[in-house]
């Protein structure tokens, strides 16, 4: 017989293992044995998009139990085998320039030395940024100092950067059928089909989002997103349809992870070579990959009986 520790609405559980199983007390624990390394984990606060930079691991945290007006989120930082760091913010707000304390509300890798800030022109809270003048900021991780600053129009979820074009890329309400804006150089036009939630840009140039509808295929039905690939050329290609509840999309070129469910399991899933693979199963809360592919971090939300434990994991990609 053996023992581990598990977290239980503040206190702490031994659980006894016998027989090799302890799902029913794992489960009332909201520790049921998640895959890869816990980086972080927390009962109060939640962790939010993810950004691999270099060898750390930019990520949100907000909190966990209430949304109101004075709801904002702090930036933090962590490398495998390190602890979380809070890292400043130091875009002001586009609203008041001279109000340093500006928060983000979504995060993208850059460059190897810089991170993308999608940062709200308001004080709205979270959930209710429909639609809002927002600045995409660039930030260095190294000095802290901005290094460019892209005004958008932000209306919906997730944003990508190109860095060959040195183009955002986001939803907005702006487009006639609710598309995707292309923000550079102070103009935007628009692509894609309905409802587009979390593009990433991949180093071939292609932009990939979750979309209900994906260029002439026919729409999903309610509650149902297809992983589309708008390519350079300007037509969209059906890479996988029927993904429910997604939650973040992250890409390496022909390497596509979705956080989301899939024919009816939530998790974690790899697209590539036209396979779908599965990495890990839980309700993971956003995505992103290593700088060489190898890796997931990935913020997983576990409901128990008595509390929601968020915690943030990496999660090696093994070879089939």
């Amino acid at each position: 017989m053996k023992s581990r520790m598990c977290s239980l609405g503040g206190l702490v559980v031994r659980s006894a293992i016998v027989l090799g199983t302890v799902a029913a007390v794992a489960a009332m624990a909201g520790c049921g044995g998640a895959d890869g390394e816990e980086l972080a984990s927390s009962t109060t606060l939640d962790y939010q998009s993810p950004a691999w930079v270099g060898d750390s691991i930019y990520y949100l945290v907000g909190n966990a139990t209430a949304y109101d007006s004075d709801s904002t989120t702090a930036l933090r930082r962590i490398r495998v085998g390190g602890r979380p760091e809070e890292v400043a913010v130091a875009a002001p707000s586009c609203r008041n320039p001279d109000d340093l304390d500006a928060w983000a509300e979504e995060l993208v890798a850059v460059s190897d030395h810089e991170l993308g800030l999608l940062v709200p022109c308001s004080r709205a809270p979270v959930l209710a940024l429909e639609q809002n003048p927002a600045a995409f900021v660039r930030q260095d991780v190294t000095s802290g100092s901005v290094t460019g600053v892209t005004p958008i129009d932000f209306g919906g979820w997730g944003v990508a950067w190109a860095a060959d074009t040195q183009t955002v890329y986001a939803p907005t309400k702006s487009c006639p059928s609710g598309g995707i804006g292309r923000f550079a150089a102070g103009e935007s036009n628009c692509f894609g089909g309905a409802d587009p939630r979390f593009p990433v840009s991949a180093a071939n140039g292609a932009i990939v989002y979750f979309t209900t509808r994906c260029g002439s295929d026919s729409a999903e039905p309610a509650g149902a997103y297809t992983v589309c690939r708008h390519g350079g050329s300007g037509r969209d290609t059906t890479i996988r349809r029927g993904v429910r509840d997604p939650w973040g999309l992250a890409t390496n070129d022909e390497r596509v992870v979705v956080a989301g469910e899939l024919d009816g399991e939530a998790g974690l899933w790899l697209l590539e070579g036209g396979r779908i693979r599965k990495i890990a199963l839980g309700d993971y809360r956003g995505v992103a990959l290593s700088p060489d592919g190898t890796r997931i971090a990935a913020p997983l939300r576990e409901e128990g009986w008595f509390s929601t434990r968020w915690s943030l994991r990496v999660i090696t990609v093994r070879p089939e």
